[in-house]
């Protein structure tokens, strides 16, 4: 069978990534003939050893990123197309059609609640109007950024599809957050005509126009730039962020200039016409399984992420928690909590109950999260803490297998009923940290009740209190630790690479393509 597994953020490479990669790895190993599909060729002999598999039997096709229509008409190309690209709605087209879920994230998530009210009440009377850029070509990495402003990296050279029409306006901001220096941007049309010559600096963002000839029909245009890599863990190659790009043409009714005063009154959350073309939804926990049920009124089967549970060894145990978690505040995302952490383990040094203790805290951080990290380093200072930011890999693991005990708290404070993709959709740092003799001590929320079984392979809590009660009864008795250390690394080969072969194997069969 010819298949396909179709994610757009394969240069980022991280868990989700690792997820679909290994389900191509799998169908390749069944014997199809698998296509993993992007926008970007990320090199794959480099995803195969950032990931830690085997793609020798995949093959990696490179499409331009024309939009979701184009895509699907790609998709109609093979027999089975597994799309595993978050928050998706392409219309598959192929004799096969799954669509591997890590969580189905309401399109206007991100919205106020006052937006989020006038999308579902005005939006049915804006949308049809022409908002601006219809695609991301190559060049792009995936959004950063939080609530009160996102941005796009271009990778020094980037294209952007526009619709066609008479002349016409684009309007965006352009910034260099976290660059040594700023960069002068070049753009040119697909025939190599200069546009505009613009400046992105390190500091603020900076609002410009680019003026369009008239086209009748949708044309590319390329922003170039020099590049640098950030270092500290991130070895991108970063040109410029491109941030609140929109058409400012002339509109030539209402609909149309309200859509490009408000483009966000354009998202339809509502519509989930792209389900109809699966047969079939896959989910990353029951977690998302549950909410895929209530925000899409469909069932899904579960495939865990596989984890590489044979990589991890317990080792010489120290006095040492761990908190493995990428570092960003509270409404950016899945904050890690590592700043309540620390306020946490520092009431308990001071009541002189975790003597000879430290607390480790590893996680990536970008520049625009430098202000949050520093936070929890202020509220480190006099404790026996250590913070590894951008750490790199060979460190973690000896993190995992050295410490003692893992804490983790994503969900923190949050109303799951509001907003549920705030929580740990899983959780493979816990399934990672436990292969490593790590005993979890984590929230008792979301995927993490999946995990860990309270009291037989470590602790759910549901306060900081408890938090820090259930720490303090392992940091006595090195029995106990003991008994929930080995039950954690037995647990841990429920979600191994040979777990998700099988549960993939017994999927298939179900869907009549095995």
């Amino acid at each position: 069978m010819k298949a396909a597994v179709y994610n757009r953020f394969l240069p980022s490479m991280g868990g989700g990534e690792r997820h679909s990669c290994m389900l191509a790895q799998a169908l390749a190993e069944q014997g199809h003939d698998v296509d993993l599909l992007a926008h970007e060729d990320v090199g794959k002999d480099l995803l195969g050893d950032h990931l830690g598999l085997n793609l020798a039997k995949v093959s990696l096709r490179v499409v331009p990123d024309r939009g979701e229509r184009d895509l699907a008409g790609v998709s109609s190309d093979y027999e089975l197309f597994v799309n595993a690209s978050y928050m998706s709605r392409v219309k598959a087209r192929a004799v096969h059609n799954l669509y591997l879920c890590y969580f189905p994230t309401p399109f206007d998530h991100d919205l106020s609640g006052w937006r989020r009210w006038m999308v579902r009440k005005l939006g049915p009377h804006v949308r049809g109007g022409n908002p601006g850029p219809s695609g991301w070509g190559l060049g792009w990495f995936p959004p950063e950024g939080g609530r009160r402003r996102s941005w796009t990296w271009t990778s020094g050279h980037a294209g952007l599809i526009v619709l066609g029409g008479g002349e016409r306006m684009i309007s965006l901001e352009l910034g260099r957050p976290g660059a040594p220096a700023p960069a002068t941007v070049t753009v040119r049309d697909e025939h190599g005509r200069e546009l505009a010559e613009l400046e992105a600096r390190p500091g603020n963002f900076v609002r410009h126009q680019i003026a369009l000839p008239p086209s009748a029909r949708d044309v590319e245009i390329f922003f170039d730039s020099s590049t640098f890599i950030p270092g500290s863990g991130d070895d991108r190659t970063l040109g410029v962020a491109v941030s609140r790009l929109r058409m400012n043409g002339q509109p030539r009714s209402l609909k149309e200039r309200v859509g490009e005063k408000l483009p966000w009154l354009l998202r339809n959350p509502q519509d989930l016409s792209f389900l109809d073309h699966y047969q079939r939804v896959i989910a990353n926990s029951e977690y998302t399984r549950e909410w895929i049920q209530r925000y899409w009124q469909v069932d899904s089967d579960v495939l865990f992420p596989p984890i590489r549970v044979h990589e991890l060894r317990p080792g010489r145990k120290q006095r040492r928690i761990l908190s493995v978690g990428r570092f960003f505040a509270r409404g950016m995302g899945h904050s890690k909590k590592q700043l309540e952490l620390v306020e946490a383990f520092g009431r308990m040094m001071r009541h002189n109950r975790m003597d000879g203790w430290e607390l480790h805290l590893v996680g990536g951080c970008e520049p625009s999260h430098k202000p949050y990290l520093d936070k929890i380093r202020k509220a480190a200072e006099g404790l026996p803490v250590q913070i590894h930011a951008n750490a790199p890999r060979p460190l973690v693991e000896e993190l995992f297998a050295s410490s003692s005990l893992f804490w983790h708290a994503t969900g923190l404070g949050e109303d799951e009923e509001r907003q549920p993709w705030v929580f740990e959709h899983f959780g493979m740092t816990t399934v990672e940290a436990m292969a490593a003799g790590c005993v979890p001590v984590v929230i008792d929320k979301a995927g993490q009740r999946e995990i860990v079984r309270h009291g037989v392979d470590g602790y759910r809590w549901s306060t900081l209190d408890e938090l820090e009660s259930y720490t303090r009864a392992l940091a006595r008795d090195d029995d106990l630790r003991e008994r929930l250390a080995a039950g954690a690394v037995e647990r841990a080969r429920t979600f191994s690479e040979e777990a998700f072969a099988a549960r993939w194997a017994e999927i298939s069969r179900a869907q009549g393509i095995g």
